[in-house]
């Protein structure tokens, strides 16, 4: 009799501890469950579509035909930039696109028009700026093109980044968007550094394709690729060199 007494209890007790680690299973199991579900999303996805804000001139600036327009933009996305355009009066009228085929989630550049006769008067420019097909919301200012020097009386004010392009000929380029400065005329060769937008340098020559400019940049002799830069001056005798 005493035997079976202890037996069932025994048996009870043995119980009371299975449901105990049961219950103490599911608590973790639970807990483990809420932890997930408070989990944060991923940080690559985007928090809305690109921005983008004309710097530069400023609204009212006035220019003159033949005069060319230099529009500083500063562009931004959560998850790349990869381009930024022109618009004159909804025409697209430049393009400049981001080195980096992902983009840049700052991407500052220089965008150039030239007004014709047809601009004479008020015009509006217009930026955007793309993620892929994402596009922002535009930001636009208006200018004003006059027929001569002697009608200007709202003279640009530019951003630090733009430069002044002297009229003398020689053979320069401008560096549209921050671009990699390398030691040879392909994606392949090691880079030196990053040109910033605006950067204008001296041509010291050229790849047979006339894709890639070699530049002087403080003293040093580098190569950038001519898909994101604007020559100016004569650039017709830039030597071919090697790489």
């Amino acid at each position: 009799m005493k035997a079976r007494v202890l037996k069932s209890i025994s048996g009870a007790v043995l119980r009371l501890l299975v449901a105990a680690i049961y219950l103490s299973l599911a608590a973790c199991n639970l807990q483990d469950r809420t932890i997930e579900s408070t989990r944060g999303e991923p940080t690559d996805r985007p928090s809305g579509p690109p921005t983008i804000q004309i710097a530069s001139p400023n609204d009212g600036a006035e220019y003159v035909i033949g005069e060319e327009i230099l529009v500083s933009v500063q562009a931004a996305d959560s998850i790349g930039v990869t381009r930024v355009q022109l618009f004159v009066d909804n025409q697209i009228v430049r393009t400049v696109s981001s080195e980096s085929l992902q983009g840049d989630l700052e991407l500052p550049a220089i965008l150039n028009y030239v007004p014709q006769r047809a601009d004479l008067g008020a015009i509006t420019l217009r930026a955007l700026a793309y993620r892929g097909a994402v596009v922002s919301e535009p930001d636009e200012i208006r200018v004003v093109v006059r027929e001569s020097p002697a009608q200007v009386i709202a003279t640009p004010i530019q951003q630090s980044n733009v430069p002044f392009i002297p009229n003398d000929g020689v053979c320069r380029a401008l560096v549209n968007v921050g671009l990699n400065f390398r030691t040879g005329p392909s994606t392949g060769f090691q880079i030196i550094t990053v040109l910033s937008s605006g950067t204008l340098a001296p041509v010291t020559g050229r790849n047979s394709e006339h894709s890639w400019w070699r530049l002087n940049v403080d003293n040093r002799a580098g190569w950038v690729s001519g898909d994101f830069t604007t020559e100016y001056g004569d650039c017709s005798r830039a030597p071919v060199v090697a790489g």
